[in-house]
C-alpha cells in the first residue's frame, strides 16, 4: 500500500512587479454639454415624493377599504414615501443652513 501526500498547496505563480500609477489627465468637457438646473432637478425630487407619498396613501386607503392589499407592500411604500420625505427635509434644512451662513459673511 502507497501512501502519497496531499496536494493542497501548489507552488504561487512568481509576481509581477507593480507598476507605478499613470497620471490621471483631467476628462475634457463638452461646451455644448446642457447645464444642470437646480431649480428643475427640485423640482423632479420634490415631484418623485409626492408620488410615493400619493401611492402610500393610495394604497392605505385600499387596505382601509378592505380591498385585497399585500401588507408587506403596504408597509414598504409607507416607509419609502416617509424616508424619501425625511430625506428631502434634512436637505432642505442644509440648504437653508448653507444660505443663512452666506448672508451672514461680511462683505
Amino acid at each position: 500500500m502507497r501512501i502519497e501526500g496531499l496536494h493542497l498547496f501548489k507552488p504561487l505563480p512568481r509576481l509581477r512587479e507593480i507598476e507605478p500609477p499613470q497620471r490621471l489627465e483631467p476628462e475634457a468637457v463638452e461646451l455644448d454639454a446642457p447645464e444642470a438646473d437646480f431649480g428643475n432637478m427640485l423640482r423632479e425630487v420634490i415631484g418623485q415624493v409626492a408620488e410615493a407619498q400619493n401611492r402610500a396613501g393610495e394604497l392605505a386607503q385600499r387596505f382601509a377599504a378592505g380591498e385585497p392589499v399585500d401588507e408587506h407592500t403596504l408597509v414598504l411604500a409607507m416607509e419609502r414615501a416617509n424616508l424619501a420625505f425625511q430625506l428631502t427635509l434634512h436637505v432642505r434644512n442644509k440648504v437653508l443652513e448653507a444660505y443663512q451662513e452666506i448672508m451672514r459673511l461680511q462683505v
